[in-house]
């Protein structure tokens, strides 16, 4: 499948494990996440279950989504290459790994 036209890339974090499943982190040996104590900064990866979420969506029209074990240049540069038409015109935040990209 080949995006085209006008593209929007994006990646998003999705909390997965058990949060809210205090039995189920017993098992894993952890203590459970209280309201006053904060996580860990930075963005997410697979290891740290938090798995970031790549999309590419065509304004009006076609959706790609894959969940990646972690968002850098080199992990997306193939994955983007494979997926958008070369010409397209791509719509990104500003998000560092981005500017790198070749045309």
């Amino acid at each position: 499948m080949a995006l085209s036209n006008e593209v929007e890339c994006d990646e998003a974090y999705v909390i997965a494990g058990h949060k809210g499943y205090p039995e189920a982190m017993k098992k894993k040996g952890r203590k459970g996440r209280r309201r006053r104590l904060k996580g860990q900064g930075g963005r997410g990866t697979l290891e740290k279950e938090r798995p970031p979420v790549f999309g590419m969506i065509e304004r009006c029209g076609q959706v790609v989504i894959k969940m990646m074990a972690h968002v850098k240049q080199k992990t997306i540069e193939p994955f983007i290459k494979e997926t958008i038409a070369p010409g397209t015109l791509v719509y990104t935040d500003e998000y560092s790994i981005y500017a790198r990209l070749c045309a």
